[in-house]
């Protein structure tokens, strides 16, 4: 490599400063669309002279042909490094497969790594490398490895969405067009939802929201959209969870037997109230992450036993049941990588004769531990079916909003896993949490109010192949004019039942979704960027159109 050597002269004393990369962990990167790949960049810098310390910024970037700047891939700042000459160091960077492969960059693009060496003590740039000193760098994916397709319940816990909609948020695409929520969940193929409900959130800090007429709002909008419902029963008036199951104000008095009745009647009154209009939910949660047993101290599992605890589950299950023998009744517990915690719960509840479908896990992991940490769930969800005979789902998953590449990848690797597992569904915790309305840090929403990359990670490109999809024949469905500029007319042959047509552009990305209700339908197109677009019917049919 060569230096990039700065010169100052000053009577009797040569100064130079200089940052260099040395070398780079391996280059082509092997960027696995599973797991991604990891970028080590070594580097080798020298202070200029009575420097007690130099900040340094390196980063990973997509330039163009003439060497422009277009967009940064990663990058990080180190403050106050050690002065010295010829110091040496290395960053990692993560590359997921959220990233173009060099060979998918539009012409003359590429990746670039730079340095800078700032002046101790402050931010003046002292000393540079870049494209006329390092290597470009080429991410490359030579695995052989595709994405699994099995069919699997893509969900997402959106309770929060009418209480943040009556603080004015309001839900974009990532063109900035501002749209309904459930139909904007619908373009990234999220086919169910979770909505929770506690027993009297009017006499808590929840405010009254979450309460059965809420979550019956909440669950007509996902009906109408065609969505699986998973109802999550908070057997309190607020949150329930591995650190609290507080019981509800009305019940603290109760006895074993009232808590049971209680337990059950909360349940049949849930179910009877989604029923009053015709709405069925494919699961029903009996508690929330019940890793310590329910409704404490009578059903703390480390304290009380249990017995009570199983009576609750039961009761629970009994009601579900005896309304809908077709819904299936879902134990939920926290930590799905800890193996150890879950044959202590399911299997002192099975002991002691509670009966359920499904077990749930919900599942948080950080940056350095999301891979390792989903392959312990893989490992627990088949020990779990093969140990206890139980479905398994993931009711829960949520990775830190600030680094969305991660969160996409971790989400890719973890529907992966669900898939080899059999698991039953993967949903992601509030998502949709963004701004100030929450301190809750693991959404997946950016602060425009669309949805992040980590969501694409839900997509499965394979809708978007055409190879896999026939060409609509003209006497079923006319488009015109095409290419288009503002409006598309399509025009619905007689006697032939589409239902639905989704757009996506050439990434794959799903843009928008059009129920087809006439016979003749206009469709916008003027806010949609040039370029070439999809139109897919339930059918699994296609057309071809080009935005001017």
């Amino acid at each position: 490599m060569f230096k990039n050597l700065f010169f100052f002269l000053i009577p009797g004393l040569l100064l130079s400063q200089s940052i260099e990369v040395i070398s780079f962990n391996e280059n082509p990167v092997e960027v696995n669309p599973l797991i991604g790949a990891d970028l080590t960049i070594n580097y080798k810098y020298t202070s200029e002279s009575g420097s007690t310390g130099n900040h340094i910024y390196i980063a990973l970037e997509i330039l163009d042909s003439g060497n422009n700047y277009q967009s940064t891939v990663a990058d990080i700042t180190l403050e106050n490094q050690t002065a010295g000459t010829n110091i040496t160091g290395s960053v990692e960077f993560f590359i997921g497969s959220s990233n173009k492969l060099s060979a998918d960059l539009d012409s003359g693009l590429y990746y670039q790594v730079k340095t800078i060496l700032y002046a101790g003590g402050g931010w003046s740039a002292n000393a540079w490398s870049g494209n006329w000193d390092t290597p470009s760098i080429t991410l490359q994916d030579t695995s052989g490895v595709t994405r699994r397709r099995d069919v699997i319940s893509k969900g997402v816990d959106i309770s929060w969405m009418s209480e943040m909609e009556s603080d004015g948020y309001v839900w974009k695409d990532n063109y900035g067009t501002t749209k309904e929520l459930m139909p904007l969940l619908t373009e990234y193929q999220i086919d169910a939802v979770r909505l929770r409900v506690w027993v009297d959130p009017s006499v808590s800090d929840a405010n009254g929201w979450c309460d059965i007429d809420d979550m019956v709002a909440k669950a007509k909008l996902a009906d109408a959209e065609g969505k699986d419902i998973l109802v999550c029963i908070h057997y309190s008036d607020w949150w329930a969870d591995p650190g609290q199951q507080t019981l509800p104000a009305a019940w603290v008095n109760y006895s074993v037997a009232q808590l049971e009745t209680a337990v059950y009647n909360h349940a049949t009154d849930i179910l009877i109230a989604l029923d009053a209009e015709n709405i069925t939910p494919k699961w029903v949660q009996i508690g929330n992450e019940t890793s310590n047993g329910m409704l404490w101290p009578t059903g703390k599992a480390s304290t009380a036993g249990f017995v009570n605890y199983a009576k609750f589950i039961n009761a629970g299950y009994n009601a579900i049941k005896d309304f809908d023998s077709t819904i299936k009744a879902v134990v939920h517990i926290a930590g799905a990588q800890d193996n150890g915690l879950y044959q202590w719960n399911i299997g002192r509840l099975v002991d002691n004769g509670a009966q359920f479908d499904v077990i749930a896990m919900s599942l948080y992991p950080d940056a350095s531990s999301w891979k390792s940490d989903v392959d312990a769930t893989y490992a627990n969800m088949m020990d779990m079916q093969s140990r206890y005979g139980k479905e398994v789902m993931i009711a829960e998953v949520g990775f830190s909003s600030n680094r969305p590449d991660i969160g996409h990848q971790f989400l890719v690797y973890m529907l992966e896993r669900a898939r080899e597992a059999n698991c039953l569904g993967v949903f992601y915790w509030e998502p949709i949490a963004h701004g100030d309305f929450t301190s809750y840090s693991k959404g997946a929403w950016d602060s425009d109010g669309s949805p992040s990359i980590a969501m694409d990670a839900y997509i499965d490109d394979s809708v978007l192949n055409v190879n896999n999809l026939k060409s609509i024949k003209k006497n079923k469905l006319h488009v015109y004019p095409n290419p288009v500029l503002d409006e598309l007319k399509i025009t619905l042959k007689k006697d032939y039942q589409i239902k639905t047509i989704q757009i996506t552009d050439e990434l794959g990305r799903n843009i928008k979704t059009i129920y087809l209700k006439n016979k003749e339908q206009i469709i916008d197109f003027y806010s949609f960027s040039s370029g070439m677009y999809f139109l897919i019917t339930n059918t699994k049919e296609s057309v071809v159109v080009v935005k001017n």
